[in-house]
């Protein structure tokens, strides 16, 4: 018998996600929280570049602290 693992694969769909599924989130955030769809994406996009940015600046900070030993 092979390993369960296999098995789970064959049984997977080739979807990322269920597509019913990601339909009703989707209108129940549109329900929600009342915003158009290029919002939603200006939103995403900001957050998409504001966190490696944040990462940036937070090394750039701890490599300037003082009584750092290199």
């Amino acid at each position: 018998m092979p390993p369960a693992f296999l098995l789970s694969l064959a049984l997977h769909h080739g979807d990322a996600a269920d597509p019913e599924l990601l339909i009703w989130i989707k209108q129940r955030l549109d329900l929600l929280l009342g915003l158009g769809p290029w919002t939603v994406v200006a939103l995403v996009a900001i957050l998409i570049v504001a966190f490696p940015v944040a990462l940036v600046l937070f090394y750039l900070l701890q490599n300037r602290r003082p009584g750092r030993e290199a």
